[in-house]
């Protein structure tokens, strides 16, 4: 049952350690010296020193022929530049060179600059001024950060929009970053009925403005001005924030409820209780599910949901911990949650990553972690043979681990968290014209509370081939949890993932994207649950080919959803309180037709000749596809714009919604639907224990006992212990409440229910 591809990396791993047990050996300590020979009593001080001395070793042919392996002491390395190895620092094949953890010590690279407590000053008197009513002046510090040398302060963003990236620096206390200043706060729910951390505009006023008090005429009625709903007189204090030239910045959901644009606001008018911005953003201002008001410029009615809040503003800062970076000021203002003595305070301002493996082949990182810094925390550029082992990479400032290009890479029992954006990234892995695996396995990782700053997911594939992704734990993320553009033969398997779409709604645990050549991806036995503002599996926008096998999905939307593409197959998975599970037919009104870049994204491989001639003859064969890949598809009387070939067969709905489909060559055969959560016979409902005795779910799922509890983490030579679904927080739904999503646009045709 299970694909033996998922043990390889544990088992490499264990044999390798063995072989170089008697390995040549340097030492590094935060004690040591780099005038020092590299011995345990006398230890380099840097990293950089024991690379150094490698390279001496390799120039002299002196290398043991048994490996080498840098041992690294626990304790603290603050580095301001990246920790690299190219290509001439790497091992041989089968002899890797180690980067390792002396026993159970911890080694904390670092990316950040610790702050002396004697840089910190009282408010300033004009500063003083700004400060929230509700706080006391004197609990605010200040740091003037033009003196310390830091380079990422002297612009919050290099327009005057922006919807990825971060662009000034990062603070933390005690290892724990601080939250930037924001209206609302990040748990306050305005009146109740908002998103935490939200709330909403009162419609649109023209392509660049929107109303937030009584002036506008949203489709939802409510005229609220939360702005001034404490009486702070808030408005008021912004405005004189502006016309004391200090910049105010609002990320807000203006168009669509995902991908929240940051914009930099123009003026307030107090007097039509509205707020404009010096762009538009794209396409316009006002909910895209709401009416037109004007074409050009463009904008909409807005419907009243559109949601947002004020950032790194001093007149906001009103809770501890909180800060600010005036840039007018060239100030940073804080509101320290303890006593300045009791805190140790680091500014990360470094852009580059604290590890950098740039084309070099033959090495293994374990057992080290990488903190801090504004850039990507382990980035793997274009290598092959590496592998990174039970790592810690924590409050990286974008991405934990990023790897681009390679082969035979494995990232294996890692700790991802409090990311600024994604988990792990992954591009360009293998190649797609000619099917070319890229052997990367992603296993036994636990990613949780990333995209911190920037709305990311737990794990993005783009552009690959040939990866696995096993025995993952990913939880409490604001978007996605795994997130693919474009690939190929990839396996999705035996993860485990809850809490998602905290931030943003229209996506999925699992959700695909890149059109008509996506094909043989195989998503199976993964468990999905808590995840209502979400679909569980979620083939978007066209993507083909995504074969669903024998998950269990639980609270969500959709179950699954087939957003328009061709040949995609959920089959014998198990749904629980799902509203729904769709088929449908977007691709009539939104143009997925030949002639457009559906088809150029499929012809670009040459699909007549090898090797995607007989990829299309292998897929049809081994997952039983209808359609005769590849000439169905491009012919006309064929219709490509209709989900032709998707099939929703022997699946199981518990206390779920109908299996719905519209038109097209589709099947929904001998699916099972069971009223109650009681009549399923779940061994244990609360505590997520979906074992069961009932015989129809069985009799779709016969292994789904045993499957079950090999899920999610499992102990192995470096994960001793695995969290219970309560210590991560599994049990419980931490999603906000339901949002618009795309399915809105889809058309309104009515479906064709089926059981």
């Amino acid at each position: 049952m299970r694909n033996n591809k998922i043990f390889i990396g544990a088992l490499l791993f264990s044999s390798l350690t063995s072989q170089f047990s008697k390995a040549q050996e340097l030492f590094v300590a935060p004690n040591g010296s780099d005038s020092n020979i590299g011995t345990i009593t006398k230890p380099f001080a840097t990293l950089t020193k024991a690379r150094d001395a490698i390279r001496e070793l390799k120039k002299n042919n002196e290398l043991d022929k048994n490996g080498t392996t840098v041992y690294i002491r626990g304790g603290n390395y603050q580095l301001n530049s990246s920790f690299e190895l190219t290509k001439d620092d790497g091992g041989e094949v089968g002899k890797p060179i180690y980067y390792k953890a002396y026993q159970n010590e911890v080694p904390r690279l670092i990316g950040g600059s610790i702050v002396d407590k004697k840089y910190w000053k009282p408010l300033n008197k004009e500063a003083t001024k700004r400060i929230h009513p509700n706080v006391n002046p004197n609990k605010i510090v200040e740091l003037d950060v033009s003196q310390l040398g830091f380079n990422n302060i002297n612009q919050f963003a290099p327009s005057n929009q922006f919807i990825t990236d971060w662009f000034i620096i990062d603070l933390f206390a005690n290892d724990k970053r601080q939250p930037i200043s924001q209206f609302p706060n990040a748990t306050q729910n305005i009146r109740g009925v908002n998103d935490p951390g939200w709330i909403t505009c009162n419609g649109a006023k023209d392509e660049m403005s929107f109303y937030y008090g009584g002036n506008g005429n949203p489709d939802d009625a409510d005229f609220t001005n939360e702005l001034d709903e404490d009486g702070t007189h808030r408005a008021e204090r912004w405005v004189s924030a502006l016309n004391s030239g200090h910049e105010i910045w609002m990320k807000g959901m203006w168009r669509v409820p995902w991908d929240p644009i940051t914009m930099k606001v123009k003026s307030i008018d107090r007097q039509d209780q509205s707020i404009s911005f010096f762009e538009a953003p794209p396409s316009g201002m006002g909910s895209k599910y709401t009416a037109v008001v004007n074409q050009k410029p463009l904008w909409r009615k807005g419907s009243g949901k559109e949601n947002y809040f004020v950032l790194n503003l001093l007149e906001e800062i009103d809770q501890p911990g909180e800060w600010a970076l005036d840039i007018k000021d060239k100030k940073l203002y804080y509101y320290p949650p303890e006593p300045l003595e009791k805190l140790s305070i680091m500014v990360s301002d470094m852009i580059s990553p604290i590890v950098k493996l740039n084309r070099v082949d033959n090495i293994q990182l374990q057992g080290v972690q990488v903190e801090g810094g504004l850039g990507i925390g382990i980035d793997i550029l274009f290598c092959n043979n590496v592998t990174i082992a039970s790592c810690n990479v924590v409050n990286a400032g974008k991405t934990g681990i990023s790897m681009t290009g390679g082969k035979n890479n494995i990232l294996l029992s890692n700790n991802i968290s409090e990311t600024g954006g994604l988990g792990i990234d992954l591009k360009n892995l293998g190649d797609r014209k000619m099917l070319t695996s890229s052997n990367v396995l992603v296993q036994n990782n636990h990613i949780h509370h990333v995209g911190k700053i920037i709305y990311k997911q737990g794990i993005f594939l783009t552009n690959c081939v040939g990866v696995t992704v096993s025995h993952n734990l990913i939880h409490d993320i604001p978007t996605a949890s795994v997130r693919t553009f474009d690939i190929n033969n990839c396996i999705f398997e035996f993860n485990e993932i809850h809490n998602i779409a905290l931030k943003e709604g229209d996506t999925g645990a699992f959700y695909s994207y890149g059109g008509w050549s996506t094909y043989g991806n195989i998503i199976r036995y993964n468990f999905i649950h808590h995840i209502n503002r979400a679909n569980g599996l979620y083939s978007d926008d066209g993507d083909s080919g995504d074969f669903y096998y024998k998950n269990i999905i639980q609270d969500c939307v959709n179950g699954v959803l087939f957003g328009g593409g061709h040949d995609v197959i959920a089959e014998n998975n198990l749904f629980i309180q799902s509203k729904y599970q769709n088929i449908d037919d977007r691709g009539k009104d939104r143009n997925y037709r030949l002639g457009t870049k559906y088809e150029t994204n499929l012809t670009q491989f040459n699909i007549n000749n090898s090797p995607w001639k007989e990829y299309g003859e292998t897929l049809k064969a081994t997952h039983k596809l209808s359609t005769n890949l590849w000439n169905e598809v491009l012919d006309p009387e064929w219709h490509a714009e209709l989900p032709n070939g998707s099939r929703m067969n022997d699946n199981v709905a518990v206390s779920s919604g109908k299996f719905q489909v519209k038109t097209g060559k589709v099947e929904t055969l001998n699916n099972v639907s069971i009223k109650t959560i009681d009549e399923a016979g779940f061994y244990n409902f609360p505590t997520m224990d979906l074992r069961t005795n009932n015989p129809l779910i069985l009799q779709k799922i016969p292994e789904l006992n045993e499957v079950f509890l090999n899920i999610g983490l499992q102990k192995d030579e470096y994960r001793k212990t695995i969290p219970t679904r309560k210590e991560t927080g599994g049990l419980n739904n931490r999603n906000s409440k339901e949002v618009d999503t795309e399915d809105k646009m889809v058309d309104k045709i009515p479906a064709t229910k089926t059981k």
